[in-house]
């Protein structure tokens, strides 16, 4: 398991500093930054892409809770723990699910608890990388002796594997020489290429680059030189092209 990168943020040059030792301590902990303010924070975070903030509540420029949900909405992964001198916010840190909330001063048998809770958060989610594709081939060769049809689909997420069904599936599309699945989930990425999909799926090969699910298709329009475009039933209306040599299969399909 490699190191857990975390951010101080804390606008008492002394607490934080005392606090980055005590993490400094730790063998599986490494501080890649302290802040002292919570836009400074925010600009931390976004750069040095942490897996766990601790954070003060009351900071200049923007308070933690604030912070904490504008982290949340940046990666919703990060594990937040806030430090604070004041109890009464303790309701709050459970609303944005902060992982822990440890009171000032400093106790490091305290401390030992939060990073101890930490690793192992980490540790239960953790799946060495290069062991997720024999992983997920494990599950599609299952998939393949049980059932012609999947019902699942494989796909990797933080770092684990997550069985999204086939009735939830917009589309997959090729991006960077990488395979996705777009889902009612959110986005997937999968170890295995559209040919792949389509061939234990009803998914229509709209495209070479696009392979859509029928059953989540909105609507249809023409576009231009006999091409067409299907736009999906997702939150964000999807447009999908149809290349020319799939427009007359998918008429036959749909019996136009």
């Amino acid at each position: 398991m490699d190191k857990i990168k975390c951010i101080i943020l804390e606008d008492e040059i002394p607490a934080a500093e005392e606090l980055k030792y005590i993490l400094s301590q730790y063998e599986l902990i490494e501080v890649v930054g302290v802040g002292y303010d919570g836009q400074s924070g925010l600009e931390l975070i976004i750069t040095k892409k942490p897996e766990a903030v601790f954070m003060d509540i009351n900071m200049p420029l923007q308070d933690g809770m604030e912070l904490a949900r504008k982290v949340r909405k940046f990666n919703e992964s990060i594990e937040i723990v806030f430090v604070t001198a004041y109890e009464e916010h303790a309701l709050q840190a459970f609303e944005v699910n902060a992982l822990d909330y440890i009171l000032k001063p400093f106790d490091e048998k305290r401390i030992n608890i939060t990073v101890n809770r930490l690793v192992n958060k980490f540790k239960s989610k953790f799946i060495d990388e290069k062991k997720l594709p024999n992983i997920i081939n494990q599950i599609i060769n299952k998939i393949d002796k049980e059932e012609k049809v999947a019902k699942k689909v494989p796909c990797e997420k933080n770092g684990k594997i997550i069985l999204v069904d086939v009735k939830d599936v917009y589309y997959c599309y090729i991006k960077e020489e990488k395979t996705y699945v777009k889902a009612k989930g959110g986005t997937y990425l999968v170890s295995f290429t559209l040919q792949q999909i389509e061939g234990k799926t009803n998914f229509f090969r709209a495209h070479r680059s696009y392979l859509v699910n029928m059953d989540n298709i909105k609507e249809l329009y023409s576009w231009f030189n006999g091409t067409y475009k299907l736009v999906m039933n997702d939150a964000h209306n999807s447009e999908i092209p149809i290349s020319r040599n799939n427009v007359r299969k998918l008429k036959e399909m749909l019996g136009i």
